[in-house]
């Protein structure tokens, strides 16, 4: 089971043996999700020193190997796709309240809409089983709603897989 606590990401098997703390990059993990075949941890890193950007990044507990993935506009929450290969976010930024798309393979981000939600972490944008539609909540009209976004244009179709 993998789980957050106290600013970092837990290992622990079903019975609660073996569980111990992830040695992350340096920093607070916000939120961390199994990669697609389940053999390592994708997670936002928000850097203790707050002049650098927070990264997309990813760990391999069989190897204690963690490597970054991409630099963010100031995510506040993240989701990957069925592939990880493209990742939507929510930024944090009050002068720029954006969903934003993250195609893994450049590096590169692009605006979807804003979401001028309240808090950015209630925003939590997620794909679609099959990788052509973000859903997202936001206050932004006074009370909390979810939002749509056709995304078939930007991003390629996967599988629908197993249900996560």
């Amino acid at each position: 089971m993998l789980y957050r606590r106290a600013g970092g990401v837990w290992l622990a098997n079903s019975d609660g043996k073996q569980n111990y703390r992830l040695k992350l990059g340096d920093g607070v993990a916000a939120a961390a999700a199994w990669s697609p075949e389940g053999r390592s941890v994708l997670y936002l890193n928000i850097p203790s020193d707050p002049h650098k950007l927070r990264n997309i990044r990813e760990f391999t507990p069989d190897t204690n190997e963690d490597k970054a993935v991409s630099d963010t506009t100031q995510y506040a929450c993240f989701e990957r796709n069925a592939d990880a290969s493209v990742f939507v976010g929510a930024s944090g930024s009050k002068a720029s309240p954006y969903v934003l798309l993250l195609v893994r393979a450049v590096h590169r981000e692009f605006t979807l809409c804003e979401h001028r939600a309240s808090d950015p972490a209630m925003v939590a944008p997620i794909f679609s089983p099959n990788s052509q539609n973000v859903f997202f909540t936001s206050d932004q009209h006074g009370k909390p709603a979810v939002y749509r976004i056709a995304v078939d244009r930007l991003v390629e179709e996967t599988d629908e897989g197993p249900a996560r």
